[in-house]
């Protein structure tokens, strides 16, 4: 996503071609078709672009799983990390410690996908998973394999 729309020099426009862009390309698997779309609905996010911006929401000087995994955020929350990321810019980006200098070539691309998902999605509202969906599976696998013998998943 990131290299299609790298001709577009305007950090703002960029942005807003690839959120347009992703919403186009995922319409057709948008649940807004069932009768009660909002109706258990949820999203959960885990990893990636989803925990930077948490923990930019939280203002967080060092990443602190315990404090970004389980946090909820809503649409607006997470639309005003967006604006924050878009006003630093590229060369903002790269030095803010709350996004690293290895996600913040990938932090917009992923954050239009974020927005792109939650306008089109029935909810406004989202749950942060630090632990991830492999972790979980792996936990489940050594429970039913018998090697964890306590906790959640026996």
């Amino acid at each position: 996503l990131k290299d299609q729309f790298i001709d577009v020099d305007d950090d703002a426009a960029r942005f807003a071609l690839m959120s347009w862009f992703f919403e186009e390309n995922l319409a057709s698997f948008s649940p807004y078709n069932a009768e009660n779309p909002r109706e258990g609905f949820q999203i959960i996010g885990t990893s990636g672009t989803v925990t930077t911006v948490a923990a930019s929401f939280l203002n967080l000087k060092r990443y602190d799983r315990t404090k970004v995994d389980g946090l909820q955020m809503t649409s607006d929350q997470i639309d005003l990390v967006i604006r924050e990321y878009l006003a630093l810019g590229p060369e903002g980006r790269r030095t803010d410690p709350r996004i690293g200098r290895d996600r913040h070539a990938l932090i917009m691309s992923g954050a239009a996908i974020l927005q792109a998902l939650m306008r089109i999605w029935p909810t406004d509202r989202l749950s942060v998973a630090d632990r991830g969906l492999r972790e979980g599976l792996l936990y489940a696998q050594m429970s039913a394999d018998g090697v964890l013998s306590d906790g959640p998943y026996t």
